[in-house]
């Protein structure tokens, strides 16, 4: 058996507690973000009407949309935060050259991004204009 000793454990010092002002709350799930980007893909596939489908990505953090065509949208978060998706143009489409987007939505090589998009836009919003800038992309 061990010897006991009567020396005293002292607890290793860590950082001081953060000024009461500076300490930032943890809020609830579901509490700071009420949507993920794959609630918005299901919002859009919905709006887009029969034939278009939808599913979440792991964690929400991505979703996919799908629909009478052979190319597959994938929205996700950007580097720059920006809500973007990206698609491949396929032939067989025959989706308009230029289609002229709805106000808010922009190109870029691999598809399209909301450079304003935020949150609190509501996913009614964000959807609509998902779904405006679908229609437009494919010419339906």
């Amino acid at each position: 058996m061990p010897e006991q000793t009567d020396h005293l454990i002292t607890a290793i010092p860590g950082p001081p507690p953060a000024s009461p002002a500076l300490r930032m709350d943890f809020p609830a799930p579901g509490v700071e973000y009420q949507f993920s980007v794959g609630d918005i893909a299901y919002a859009t596939a919905r709006r887009l009407g029969p034939g278009w489908n939808a599913d979440a990505g792991y964690w929400g953090t991505q979703g996919s949309i799908w629909g009478p065509y052979t190319a597959t949208f994938t929205l996700l978060i950007d580097v720059e935060g920006d809500l973007s998706m990206h698609y491949d143009v396929a032939a067989s489409d025959e989706w308009p050259e230029a289609p002229q987007l709805p106000p808010g939505v922009q190109t870029f090589p691999a598809g399209l991004f909301l450079p304003h998009a935020c949150v609190t836009d509501g996913i009614d919003h964000i959807a609509d204009q998902l779904a405006a800038a679908l229609r437009a992309i494919t010419g339906t």
